[in-house]
């Protein structure tokens, strides 16, 4: 099927693009047992790169959700579910020997089952309701040591944890699972920057300097390009034109959710695509995702409108310089104050140019299509 080559979920094996740098550092970390902090926005393909680190280099690991958890009695039911998984994966095929580790485990009160497809251990989640995740953490960590495995837990989305009433007390329990760490090695993901930092950079939070931080930025042009050509390759027996693969990097901004969306429609055709092809295709994905657009832009107040409209159509260096200030017709105190909640609301990103940008490309070219 033609929607393999730029997949909505994870991206595997040849459909997975470049990241060789980033890979060898997640490699080298987990090999070398250092915690990281992983952030990116979200569809930046964290969850595709983690993925791919693990497959390629056989790391036996799980990734835990919390983009949903409302409280902590939520965070213990999904961490105590990927313990579970975690623990299956680790798992020998002797069910002689699954017994013996089991019994290691008894304040866990597993419970083995078998069949044809092998083992599995179930792990009881009434007593861990409401106690303390630590012990959950390190009585796997524990198992992992036993059983002779080297294993990686990551945490997607991690900083709804600090959104949380008893922000406080969950962190605490995963430092001290951290720092006890012999096995396990632990990623935190996120796509909140600045709510990341706080959790992790903040003298009198409990994460305080646990991991190192590695930011995962946009893939580079010349990446796509060999990538693209690969795959057009692959689809019609032969490259795409240069103008072809600069429209869509242009298009696209090299935001990685928004290539594979506009390619994923463009390789469906018998042909390769033209530049008029490129852009009445992304023209008309802007139209079937207007009603949210708007329906995000609205939410907004007036001033944080007014900077993202002026941030969409003249991108700046200097947003509280005299210039731009004047282009936006909002003040520089007041554009200082909106600038800060835009970078918190995940609206905006400084480039490697250190340019203001607005962060998503579809709100981008839609308020520029609306406006000029």
């Amino acid at each position: 099927m033609n929607q393999q080559y730029f997949p909505q979920g994870i991206a595997e094996e040849e459909f997975f693009c470049n990241r060789e740098k980033e890979r060898s550092l997640i490699k080298n970390s987990i090999a070398s047992h250092e915690h990281l902090v992983l952030v990116a926005p979200r569809r930046y393909g964290k969850t595709s790169l983690i993925a791919k680190v693990l497959s390629e280099n056989s790391f036996i690991g799980i990734s835990i959700d919390l983009f949903f958890v409302l409280n902590q009695s939520e965070v213990n039911k999904v961490i105590a579910e990927g313990v579970s998984q975690l623990i299956n994966k680790m798992l020998p095929k002797s069910t002689v020997v699954v017994r013996k580790i089991v019994n290691t485990l008894a304040e866990l009160n597993p419970k083995i089952s078998f069949n044809l497809l092998g083992n599995r251990v179930e792990i009881n989640l009434k007593p861990y309701a409401d106690k303390n995740i630590s012990e959950l953490l390190i009585m796997l960590d524990q198992f992992a040591t036993k059983s002779k495995n080297r294993c990686v837990i990551a945490f997607d989305e991690f900083q709804q944890i600090g959104e949380l009433k008893e922000n406080h007390m969950i962190e605490a329990s995963v430092r001290h699972a951290v720092e006890r760490s012999k096995s396990i090695t632990y990623i935190f993901c996120g796509s909140n920057r600045h709510l990341l930092n706080e959790m992790f950079s903040d003298k009198n939070r409990p994460l305080y300097h646990l991991c190192d931080l590695m930011v995962l930025n946009r893939i580079h042009a010349e990446s796509y390009s060999i990538f693209l050509n690969h795959l057009a390759t692959q689809k019609w027996g032969c490259s795409l034109t240069e103008e072809v693969v600069n429209e869509i990097i242009n298009i696209t901004e090299c935001h990685p959710y928004y290539v594979n969306t506009l390619c994923r429609r463009l390789w469906r055709n018998e042909h390769p695509p033209k530049i008029e092809n490129i852009v009445t295709i992304w023209e008309n994905y802007i139209e079937q995702q207007s009603s949210w657009i708007i329906s995000d832009f609205s939410r907004l107040t007036l001033v944080q409108r007014k900077l993202l409209s002026s941030l969409a159509i003249s991108p700046t260096k200097e947003p509280y310089g005299q210039i731009f200030s004047t282009f936006a017709k909002i003040s520089a105190s007041t554009i200082q104050n909106t600038l800060q909640v835009l970078q918190k609301l995940d609206l905006i990103y400084q480039d490697h140019n250190d340019f203001y940008q607005v962060l998503d490309p579809a709100i981008k070219y839609f308020i520029r299509q609306h406006l000029l």
